[in-house]
């Protein structure tokens, strides 16, 4: 198995060997993404592979989800419209649990 396949966001399928199609790869970008959106945030080797992925970003965009906005900013990509993420991001309620209010709300 490829040592860039992150196989804890396949609790539901084996992982592919490798992705050899854009369906495969849209799928590996949308788990990654809903894991980072709920606070478990990618290895170094996953986002060494998702950052030449550009082309699967921008074909599929994720604009509700702060972790797709997040990694689009980390590769230096143009950033895109964003819609309203559908949940509370972990980090409202660690904030509120904290009262915690860092300014930065417009930069996720």
């Amino acid at each position: 198995m490829s040592k860039f396949v992150d196989a804890s966001v396949y609790p539901d399928d084996l992982p592919p060997e490798e992705f050899l199609t854009v369906t495969q790869k849209c799928d590996y970008l949308h788990r990654v993404i809903s894991a980072f959106d709920f606070g478990l945030p990618p290895e170094e080797e996953t986002l060494r592979l998702l950052s030449g992925w550009r082309e699967v970003f921008d074909e599929f965009p994720l604009s509700g989800s702060p972790g797709y906005h997040a990694l689009r900013a980390y590769f230096g990509w143009d950033a895109v419209k964003k819609d309203p993420f559908p949940f509370a991001p972990a980090y409202y309620m660690q904030d509120a649990r904290e009262n915690r209010q860092d300014g930065y709300e417009d930069r996720v």
